[in-house]
């Protein structure tokens, strides 16, 4: 009777002990993990200014010494964790409240490491490496193919080479017309018809010096054609057809032309500015007037001419001609002998 009295007696006092612990245990604060000394001095900044803003808002009395008081949490001062956190509290869990679990809290003053760039976002190549230029490259010259064609005017001044081949009377040698050597200039006017045709107008002029030619018959000496300058001036006008290649322009120009021939007067019958022949014929680009007399007269050609045109900036070039005459007489035979050959150094201004 005695052992059972005593078993009953010690579970109502480990009954009693374990209520009483429980009581106690429900009025002490959740735990915490411990922070380290390095921890509560990188929070010690922030502490203060929030700390000394709420605590003219606090009008909770203090907590009893002993906290012994039964009742829900934070009823005697005890404020719960989210709370102290928020108020800028001096708790160990307020301190930790912002940093996030496993990371150190970050000091003031560092910096964030720079947003990581996209290499697509990188600006383009300058032109013309593959891309794309909204204006015109400013070269000089300027290659671009095209330059040429977007023209519409263009004026042209070359110094001249020329050569006579003319059957000029008293000038012969063996039967054979000679070639009579000569400079002058031509001028060009082009206007552009079609992006590969244009049209254009010549002038030209040159003349070329001859001297005095005799022949003996039986026992004298006879002058045949007198000394001085043969004068020629041309006009004419016909279609250019160009290959645009860039700062390179082939032409090829074909056209009608009219040939004035001035040759020295004072010379024998046939020649200008003496009688007409018995035939009523005179020298080459004469004929006979109504008075009988030898004049000057317009002679019809045509004209094929091949040149080159380099750009050298965009409203000028330089460049070379090759042009020929033949008389259209001369082609009633079939006969391509060039009258009339000139060749050119170009120098056009284009507007």
């Amino acid at each position: 009777m005695r052992t059972q009295g005593s078993v009953q007696l010690g579970l109502a006092l480990v009954f009693a002990l374990g209520a009483a612990g429980a009581a106690r245990a429900s009025e002490l604060p959740p735990w915490e993990p411990p922070v380290t000394e390095g921890e509560r001095q990188e929070a010690k900044p922030d502490e203060g200014p929030r700390a000394s803003e709420t605590k003219p808002q606090t009008s909770e009395p203090p907590a009893p010494a002993d906290g012994g008081a039964s009742g829900p949490p934070g009823a005697n001062g005890v404020a719960p964790q989210g709370n102290a956190g928020a108020n800028g509290g001096t708790s160990r869990g307020g301190a930790n409240a912002g940093a996030a679990p496993g990371k150190s809290p970050r000091v003031a003053g560092d910096e964030l490491p720079p947003v990581p760039s996209d290499p697509n976002d990188a600006p383009f190549m300058r032109a013309p490496n593959n891309q794309i230029a909204t204006h015109p490259p400013r070269t000089r010259p300027d290659i671009r193919q095209g330059w040429s064609a977007r023209r519409r005017f263009a004026l042209t001044l070359a110094p001249a080479y020329a050569m006579l081949r003319l059957p000029f009377q008293g000038r012969l040698v063996n039967n054979q017309p000679q070639r009579i050597h000569g400079a002058g200039v031509s001028a060009e006017f082009d206007v552009q018809a079609y992006r590969w045709i244009w049209v254009r107008a010549i002038g030209m002029y040159s003349g070329h010096p001859v001297g005095e030619e005799r022949v003996q018959v039986e026992m004298e000496v006879v002058r045949t054609a007198p000394p001085g300058t043969i004068h020629v001036m041309g006009y004419g006008a016909g279609p250019v057809f160009a290959l645009d290649l860039g700062r390179f322009l082939p032409l090829i120009e074909v056209g009608v032309a009219g040939l004035r021939v001035v040759t020295p007067t004072g010379g024998v019958t046939g020649q200008r500015g003496e009688a007409c022949m018995a035939n009523g014929g005179c020298d080459v680009g004469l004929k006979c007037s109504a008075a009988k007399v030898c004049e000057v007269t317009t002679i019809g050609e045509m004209y094929l001419g091949l040149a080159v045109d380099l750009l050298v900036r965009r409203h000028f070039s330089f460049g070379a001609q090759f042009r020929y005459n033949v008389r259209f007489s001369e082609l009633k035979s079939l006969n391509l002998t060039p009258g009339y050959l000139l060749g050119t150094l170009r120098m056009t201004v284009r507007f």
